[in-house]
């Protein structure tokens, strides 16, 4: 039978009594061993092997067992240290003992050495493994990947690991100063004691929750607590064991499942998710909705139910190919839905792949735009067509003409654009009012269309203004066919709100390739020759020539010059005298504006009024009108010449404008002239178009102390009704029916029966464009108040003006 192995460190001076060890020990074990008797032999020993035991003499030369055990205990060696003396004392053998020697026996009684060797060897071993597994259990303790504490009973952490304190911010010394129930958020509490409350009556091994801690900076932090008590070994309850695992990221991830779960179920957008045979496996309630398939028809089956048989399979193979290739697609497609319906939606198509690469799911999110589409399309027609007919305006007619140029190039054929402007509209507009310009506008649209035919293309460019596109045209007699059919359709009477209009149309044609290449060009070429229609006396049509052309640039020079004209201080005004029949003095004069441009010299009103309406330039214009007038007319007061009364002719466009009052009132107020020094002319189809505004305005003017008369008065539709009502002082009689009165008895008869209407209204009559003799004669014969013409002044300057009234001359001194 083998002997054990006993490794033993002999601390002995005497050789002999060493060797009475060393053979008592082998008579039980294979005995390794070193004798020292120094304190450097010692340490040398210790340092050199491992070592079972150490025997150790009491008393040496310069060396006893108390510095021997000093030198062991401070190696950190566990060994049994056993005195064996020749001779010790129980009081020495005592303070061995207490200073850590595990036993002592004298030399002389050595039966007692091997079983002591025995005890102590077996208690040493007990204490390594003791160690050891202290050791281990704090490995775990504090490397543990979880928290783990004791705490006491009264909540107080007996014990923490290092992971506890990186869970809740704290270091270990802070929170053993601190309890549980400290950093427990407030509305975990009830439920943690509780828990506590069963573990300590035993009704449960160990309870497991999710609760909250509040870390040290603040933040909560969401933990899963897993607690059981420890007892005493008579069953007390001794202290918690917690492990407390930090599922902040957990929960996080957890509610964002959620959040996405009640998206995925509440979003707009419908969402289908196949596998990699595209075979549906999963559908929202959106997609429901839009598809009409519910969630157990649509799993399981191919998207291809869908499929509307709209979409070709091109489309399908470029779809494809973008999703093998990018992973993912996006477009428009019309589907169709369960019911059969088709509908257009925005498809989005993205991928997943697996592990290893290789797609494993599409993801298809499906948005309905069909309403969408169908407001599109309707803000598209309202971008292309005119509100109040209906028609194409000019956007559509430039898309469509640019269109026919490019093919009628290729098939060198020829595109015809006409021009058509409805003449003196303007005047039916200001007559009867917008409303019923408007409700005309539809009613000649309408005959437009009847006359065009299915190729053309007719549109309102705005205003009064039409225009036709006619492709297909093979020569300039079948657009001269056209154009007669048009005059005749739009010259026909019309009634609107009861009221009978007749209304004609003037039309300019140019022809492409001659009259341009491009439909901007072809258009203005048109327009250009819808002038000098106008100007041939309306109601007919002409073709452009280059001449047109030139007056068009002129036209649009004159209109950018204008522009300028006042800042220059390139508009001036004459004046018309205004002469009594009674007395046959100058009881006032009209002011009338003319504009001297240093390109095109002295420029006609009938020039660039008309040009100045198109471009809202009448109402800077108009004011400064006013205040020269007004300005003249005082400065005039000042040299105390005769008082007269400055007759100033007010636009529709002045009339409405809301500040008008205002403008007036600053105006006499800057010139210091007396409101009775100026009368302003408005005319009949002015106040007539919205009668009752009308008459508020005028009475605001009247109580100004202003003078008012009515312009152009016969060539309106006044109501005599209203006519009473009016504020006014005078009639003015319109040159057309002065002109002939005395060749032509309507005019006569007109003329007198305006005189004799206004005197039973007690208003003043003025005459003006009296150029001869006679028509003064019959003017005075008639009772007319007052005259305005070249018979007895042309408008002059206001220095011309000064003089007449200086010099006092008179009607009768002609």
């Amino acid at each position: 039978m083998n002997k054990p192995t006993l490794r033993t460190l002999i601390i002995e001076d005497s050789e002999d009594d060493a060797l009475l060890l060393t053979r008592y020990l082998q008579q039980t074990h294979e005995l390794i061993h070193v004798r020292v008797d120094s304190a450097e032999g010692l340490s040398q020993a210790l340092k050199q092997g491992e070592w079972d035991l150490v025997l150790s003499d009491h008393s040496m030369p310069g060396f006893d067992s108390f510095a021997a055990l000093q030198i062991v205990q401070q190696s950190g060696r566990d060994l049994p240290f056993i005195i064996v003396s020749g001779a010790i004392g129980e009081d020495l053998a005592v303070a061995a003992i207490k200073a850590g020697a595990h036993d002592y026996l004298l030399k002389s009684n050595l039966k007692r050495l091997i079983p002591a060797i025995e005890r102590e060897l077996q208690a040493a071993q007990a204490r390594r493994t003791h160690f050891q597994s202290e050791q281990r259990f704090r490995a775990t303790f504090e490397q543990a990947a979880v928290g783990i504490a004791h705490v006491g009973l009264d909540g107080r952490w007996l014990r923490v690991n290092h992971k506890l304190c990186v869970i809740t911010g704290y270091s270990e010394e802070e929170l053993l100063t601190h309890d549980r129930p400290s950093i427990t958020y407030p509305d975990d509490m009830p439920d943690e004691l509780n828990s506590m409350q069963q573990l300590l009556a035993g009704d449960v091994p160990s309870s497991t929750k999710e609760i909250r801690y509040t870390r040290k900076d603040g933040s909560p932090v969401w933990v899963n607590l897993t607690w059981s008590l420890t007892r005493t070994s008579t069953g007390e309850p001794d202290y918690f064991i917690e492990v407390i695992e930090d599922i902040t990221e957990r929960k996080e991830a957890t509610e964002r499942l959620r959040l996405f779960a009640r998206i995925f179920d509440t979003i707009n957008e419908g969402v289908a998710v196949t596998d990699a045979s595209n075979n549906i496996m999963l559908v929202n309630p959106a997609f429901s909705t839009i598809t009409g398939y519910s969630a157990t028809e649509a799993i399981g089956k191919n998207p291809r139910i869908l499929h509307s048989g709209l979409m070709d399979k091109m489309f399908y193979d470029k779809m494809w190919q973008s999703i093998k290739k990018t992973g993912r697609w996006q477009g428009e497609i019309t589907d169709r839905r369960k019911n059969g319906e088709s509908y257009v939606e925005w498809l989005s198509i993205s991928t997943m792949k697996d592990e290893r690469g290789e797609f494993s799911h599409h993801i298809a999110v499906v948005s309905d735009i069909s309403e969408r589409k169908a407001a599109e399309e309707r803000m598209v027609h309202i971008a292309q067509h005119d509100f109040l007919t209906g028609l194409p305006n000019r956007m559509m007619l430039h898309d469509r003409l640019t269109q026919a140029i490019a093919h009628a190039e290729r098939e060198q054929r020829k595109v015809a654009v006409m021009f058509l402007d409805l003449d003196r509209f303007k005047a039916i507009n200001d007559t009867l009012g917008h409303l019923t310009g408007d409700k005309l506008l539809q009613l000649v649209a309408g005959r437009i269309n009847s006359v065009a035919r299915t190729s053309d293309t007719v549109s309102r460019l705005g205003g009064d203004e039409f225009a036709i596109m006619l492709p297909y045209i093979e020569n300039t007699d079948d657009i001269a066919m056209i154009a007669l059919k048009l005059l005749a359709s739009i010259a026909g009477p019309y009634v609107v709100d009861g009221n009978e209009i007749e209304v004609t149309t003037s039309i300019g044609i140019s022809v492409f390739p001659e009259d341009g290449t491009d439909s901007e060009s072809l258009i203005a070429h048109a327009d250009a020759a819808m002038y000098q229609a106008k100007g041939n006396g309306r109601n007919n049509y002409q073709f452009f020539t280059r001449e047109m052309n030139r007056r068009t640039l002129e036209r649009i020079l004159i209109k950018n010059k204008l522009s300028h004209a006042l800042e220059r201080n390139e508009l001036f005004l004459l004046y018309q005298p205004q002469v009594d029949l009674q007395s046959g003095h100058i009881i006032g004069a009209e002011a009338l504006v003319r504009w001297d441009n240093p390109l095109h010299g002295k420029v006609l009103p009938a020039q660039f009024i008309p040009i100045a309406e198109e471009n809202g330039l009448i109402p800077p214009i108009g004011e400064w009108v006013l205040r020269e007038a007004c300005r003249q007319n005082q400065e005039w007061r000042k040299l105390g010449l005769m008082k007269i009364t400055m007759a100033v002719n007010l636009s529709s466009v002045q009339f409405r404008q809301k500040n008008l009052g205002e403008t007036i009132k600053a105006i006499l107020s800057e010139s210091g002239l007396a409101p009775s020094g100026l009368e302003l002319e408005i005319t009949e189809g002015v106040v007539m178009q919205d009668a009752e505004a009308a008459i508020l305005l005028l009475e605001d003017m009247k109580a100004m102390g202003l003078k008012l008369s009515v312009d152009d008065f016969g060539t309106g539709y006044s109501s005599l009704s209203y006519l009473k009502r009016f504020p006014i002082d005078k009639f003015k009689i319109d040159q057309s029916f002065v002109r002939d009165l005395t060749t032509d008895t309507d005019d006569a008869v007109i003329v007198s029966t305006i005189i004799s209407m206004a005197h039973s209204l007690k208003l003043k009559v003025i005459a003006e464009g009296v150029e001869t003799a006679e028509q003064l004669a019959f003017l005075k014969q008639q009772g007319c108040d007052e005259i305005q013409g070249y018979y007895f002044s042309q408008p002059v300057s206001a220095e011309e003006f000064t003089k007449l009234l200086s010099s006092g001359r008179g009607l009768f001194e002609l």
